[in-house]
């Protein structure tokens, strides 16, 4: 029977040979976040009275994913198998009775109210694992019944024998366990397997033997508890995370033109009478707001978008923050630190980098403006470059309110254009130009007459 207090273990110090990657496995990005962070979140959620995350001895970069959450570490020395893995989280509680809650790191669609309903429904018996129905995967491990239908244990997909392999249950890689009960039978799991390691799994027939009481919970859901051991189980779990938060979008009044090619992380939150079009890109922590247009091939990234913005195709937005009714692109470059005032208009190939432009104003075309503070009600004509990079420092560019812009101009920062000040186009700027002044900065146009006749 299990009791109180609720301890979570995470497993995660597998090494995820299977990904073929330099990189620790749980470390894989799916929907905006490493894998371990989904199910670390999950876990969170339950309120439990610790969560351990089992780690290896070099799994540095791990820890640190998690710096951020409530979580505390122990450490498997040797990738000895899970009931190991087990063993030493075990050995890190401050506790040796309650409820233990067991799942793998690499399960990154698991839900809390999943998790919640389990340990709920998990209360009558000393070990409980979650199962699913086969679909299509062969790797899960197999439930085994007696005769009378009675959970006698669990064996591993590539320890079954023909009979046993097409069980119509498998195991989720998720468990509930009375630790004391645990505790007692961890010792007596062998290495009776082809990987020659010591499954959790294994615990199950030990407990069965000895006259503990073990059961199988099923879940409707298989796909919600996919674990991740290869690319194409990546891309997996991404496209069912992605279906998922979409379709929590759609519920909530944003209308998303073709669910199958846009792309919305986990933590991008979306506002009503949205629109995204197909190709759309939203990711990190990126905020649109309500009314917004966010047309093809467009990706934005850890931005925030205000009420009623149009994003035109092929746009990128990069840490950068657009007010109210502005409207971006088409093939616009918003680079970190851009701050986008109500109504401007960035257009067709524009770059922005570390500015501000305020309400109103406009560059409809061909413009590079980095490091600079452009005011309210400013034109900045096609062509026009800030010149801020001196081979050595960054230097600024301030546009006052009101200043026009003409076409083709090269501001070379630091420098001033005043409030209601015009430059003329083709001018390079490269002194102050006071309020209401007109600059002109460019070589006088000399004519040579019947000058094509005379060259030959």
């Amino acid at each position: 029977m299990l009791a109180m207090p609720l301890h979570v273990l995470i497993l995660a110090a597998g090494e995820g040979k299977r990904l073929r990657s330099a990189q620790p496995k749980l470390l894989h990005f799916c929907s905006g976040l490493p894998l371990i962070v989904h199910t670390v979140r999950a876990a969170c959620e339950l309120d439990a009275d610790s969560v351990h995350v089992v780690v290896g001895p070099k799994d540095e970069a791990l820890r640190a994913s998690l710096a951020n959450y409530p979580v505390a570490f122990a450490v498997q020395d040797q990738p000895s198998g899970t009931a190991d893995a087990v063993a030493a989280g075990c050995a890190a509680l401050e506790s040796s009775s309650g409820t233990l809650l067991v799942l793998n790191g690499d399960c990154p669609g698991v839900l809390s109210s999943t998790l919640r309903a389990f340990v709920a429904a998990a209360v009558d018996a000393d070990a409980t694992v979650l199962s699913v129905r086969p679909d299509g995967r062969n790797d899960y491990g197999r439930l085994l019944r007696n005769g009378d239908g009675r959970l006698v244990g669990i064996v591993e997909a590539s320890d079954a024998i023909p009979d046993q392999d097409t069980s119509p249950e498998v195991c989720a890689g998720v468990y509930c366990f009375d630790l004391e009960v645990l505790s007692g039978a961890l010792g007596k799991v062998d290495t009776d397997n082809i990987q020659n390691e010591r499954y959790l799994t294994g615990v199950f027939a030990t407990l069965s033997a000895s006259g503990a009481t073990i059961r199988a919970i099923p879940h409707g859901d298989a796909a919600e508890l996919h674990g991740v051991n290869s690319r194409a189980e990546l891309a997996r779990a991404e496209a069912f995370l992605r279906l998922r938060k979409l379709t929590r979008l759609m519920e909530s009044g944003v209308t998303v033109r073709d669910p199958a090619t846009t792309y919305v992380d986990v933590d991008v939150s979306v506002g009503t009478d949205s629109v995204l079009y197909p190709g759309a890109i939203l990711e990190g922590s990126t905020v649109i707001g309500s009314g917004c247009v966010i047309h093809s091939s467009v990706r934005v990234t850890d931005s925030q978008i205000g009420n009623y913005v149009t994003i035109l195709d092929g746009t990128i937005v990069e840490e950068s923050s657009v007010e109210a009714e502005a409207a971006l692109g088409p093939y616009a470059r918003l680079r970190p630190g851009s701050e986008i005032g109500p109504g401007v208009k960035i257009g067709n190939f524009v770059e922005t980098k570390a500015s501000r432009l305020g309400a109103g104003s406009k560059a409809g075309h061909l413009t590079y403006l980095g490091d600079a503070h452009i005011g309210e009600n400013v034109n900045i004509g096609a062509g026009t470059i800030t010149c801020n990079y001196d081979g050595a420092k960054k230097h600024k560019t301030v546009i006052d309110d009101g200043a026009f812009i003409g076409s083709n101009t090269a501001l070379v920062a630091p420098v001033r254009v005043g409030k209601n000040a015009y430059v003329a186009a083709g001018s390079t700027i490269t002194k102050d130009v006071p309020d209401g002044d007109l600059a002109l900065g460019r070589g006088r146009q000399v004519n040579k007459a019947e000058w094509a006749k005379k060259k030959d």
